[in-house]
């Protein structure tokens, strides 16, 4: 089916490889990571959040990891957005559940 396409591209084959599915904090360790409560509005973006919050717009994906949002579309004006404080503890959790990702 892709012969012409990977003919015209030089390739022999693609590989594709499978999205990891991250592993949520349960209740008790969501209890354990602070927030700031943000009220979603128009224009709000999670890179402009983390660029706020985190001083770096590329850890947007904390944020929308965290709500369980992959994108912006998820919201409606007035949600609430919880964004994780501390960033250590949020990659801390991720070195814990290292073989459950």
């Amino acid at each position: 089916k892709y012969d012409s396409i990977l003919d015209k591209r030089g390739q022999i084959l693609i590989e594709q490889y499978a999205t990891k599915r991250l592993k949520y904090p349960d209740r008790k360790q969501m209890r354990n990571i602070t927030t700031i409560d943000h009220l979603w509005k128009v224009g709000d973006k999670y890179w402009k959040l983390a660029s706020i919050h985190y001083g770096d717009p590329e850890l947007w994906w904390i944020i929308a990891w965290f709500n369980q949002k992959p994108t912006e579309a998820h919201y409606k004006v007035g949600e609430i957005v919880y964004i994780p404080t501390d960033i250590l503890e949020v990659l801390n959790f991720f070195d814990r559940s290292n073989g459950d990702l």
